[in-house]
């Protein structure tokens, strides 16, 4: 499996994800809280979590566009990091969020960062 393919359609899906987050927090928030997510409160933190995920995703294009492999691992680190906190996140909230979500959302959360982090590791090669 080519892991640059996989992350570079990662970055594309984080762009389209927070700008969701950011448009329709309620929503998309739903794959990280579950029905919690319709709460005013949660919809600001979305609305955060969205920019954040737009913007590691696009820097993370940019970088690849530009051939800047040194600002493209910065950025796929980054994302990886993120990743690892939304996992952490996830796993510590309990049986505050339903089984489903945390399933879906720790399995998205650890697949993105496995896939982040190995590109990332891939891009500090010579």
């Amino acid at each position: 499996m080519d892991v640059a393919k996989l992350a570079k359609a990662q970055a594309v899906n984080r762009v389209v994800v927070g700008a969701g987050l950011m448009a329709l927090p309620g929503v998309f928030g739903r794959n990280w809280i579950g029905p919690a997510a319709k709460d005013t409160r949660s919809k600001v933190l979305a609305r955060s979590l969205g920019a954040r995920d737009l913007l590691t995703g696009v820097a993370g294009l940019l970088a690849l566009s530009e051939g800047d492999r040194e600002w493209a691992r910065w950025a796929f680190a980054a994302q990886a990091w993120a990743d690892a906190v939304d996992l952490v996140a996830i796993l510590a909230a309990g049986d505050e969020v339903p089984l489903g979500t945390r399933l879906m959302g720790g399995s998205l959360a650890a697949g993105s960062a496995a896939v982040a982090a190995a590109y990332a590791a891939e891009l500090s090669q010579p």
